[in-house]
């Protein structure tokens, strides 16, 4: 048995994809590793079947907040012994958060890597880590930031054709969404336009009327057919989108994040603002538009070639607020260019 490593990435969805490529080069590297992953119940889903990973190890941090005095100290400390119990030689925080870095510690592992305090979410993360690591000069994405954690290891990170994305899908998963599409109604030879109008903080969506523009243009201009995917609290969101439209629509029943996947791998392009399932679509190779407002295409965008991105730039770009009085660097975006934009990726081989 090699080194044994604890991968700390606890969420979010499109969080974990972007790490994926960091376990991938490291099994390459020392195919007799054995790697954990730390990560909340939800995005946990992204990793099942992943050939690189050896051990999930589920880490509920809301249950940690919940009746602090009773339960949620009692969850802290079976997560706690949990990370413990990894005997990890190496933790490798991909965070940056103090509840990351407070994890990486509590394992033991003599060799605690994360980024160096400016490239932290929370600076005091450096007091848990042993290295700390400066991610590349040049504007880079996010995938290549999480690979430069690849460095006190003494690795070399890998070609980008060698970045590994392995996002498995079981037979059921694909027959249930076959199924699904069946029977919402789906002709034989159509393509499929996925589209997600969501996202975690409302600067990211698009104006859900721009959205219905855009996929009556697919549907008018007899380019296949539109299907509406969503996340919990997503639905109403949805709802106007589709009552905004001239044609029909497919809409998704609720889905686990398993079952977004498989309808998501059925599509022939996929429409969205940067969130998690976005990120999985680009990660499995669907060409993707992305619509982006507050965080920066280069750090965030899709990964991958082949996918679009319309964002204006503006004096405020790359604030990464959440909240905004205006969203003007969505509000620009017209739907005209998305229409362009969606011509040439359908277009493009």
């Amino acid at each position: 048995m090699g080194e044994r490593f604890l991968i700390i990435r606890l969420g979010a969805i499109g969080d974990v994809v972007h790490t994926l490529p960091l376990a991938s080069a490291i099994k390459d590297a020392r195919p007799d590793s054995h790697i954990t992953w730390a990560v909340e119940p939800v995005p946990l889903q992204v990793l099942l079947g992943n050939p690189d990973i050896d051990e999930i190890l589920t880490v509920d941090t809301k249950a940690w907040r919940k009746n602090v005095l009773s339960a949620g100290f009692a969850a802290l400390g079976r997560d706690l012994l949990a990370v413990r119990n990894v005997d990890a030689d190496v933790a490798i925080d991909a965070q940056g958060l103090i509840k990351s870095g407070f994890l990486a510690r509590a394992s033991g592992a003599p060799l605690r890597i994360g980024f160096e305090h400016r490239f932290c979410r929370e600076g005091m993360n450096v007091l848990f880590t042993t290295h700390h690591v400066l991610p590349p000069e040049n504007p880079h994405h996010v995938v290549e930031k999480n690979l430069s954690l690849l460095e006190p290891l003494g690795l070399p990170v890998p070609p980008e054709e060698q970045y590994r994305f392995p996002l498995h899908e079981t037979q059921e998963e694909r027959e249930k969404a076959e199924n699904c599409l069946d029977g919402l109604g789906r002709r034989d030879g159509r393509l499929l336009l996925v589209i997600h109008p969501g996202g975690g903080w409302v600067t990211k969506r698009w104006d859900t009327v721009r959205f219905a523009q855009l996929a009556d243009h697919w549907q008018e201009e007899d380019r296949g057919e539109v299907l509406f995917i969503w996340g919990p609290g997503e639905e109403r969101m949805v709802d106007e989108v589709t009552d905004a439209m001239k044609t029909q629509p497919f809409v998704a029943p609720a889905t686990s994040v398993r079952e977004m996947m498989a309808l998501i791998r059925r599509g022939s392009c996929f429409v969205g603002g940067d969130s998690g399932p976005l990120h999985l679509a680009a990660a499995m190779g669907v060409k993707c538009l992305a619509i982006m407002g507050p965080t920066e295409p280069v750090r965030n965008g899709p990964w991958g070639g082949g996918n679009l991105v319309l964002h204006r730039r503006l004096a405020c770009s790359g604030c990464y607020a959440r909240k905004c009085p205006d969203i003007e660097c969505l509000e620009r975006v017209r739907v005209e260019e998305a229409i362009d934009a969606l011509n040439r990726l359908q277009a493009a081989p």
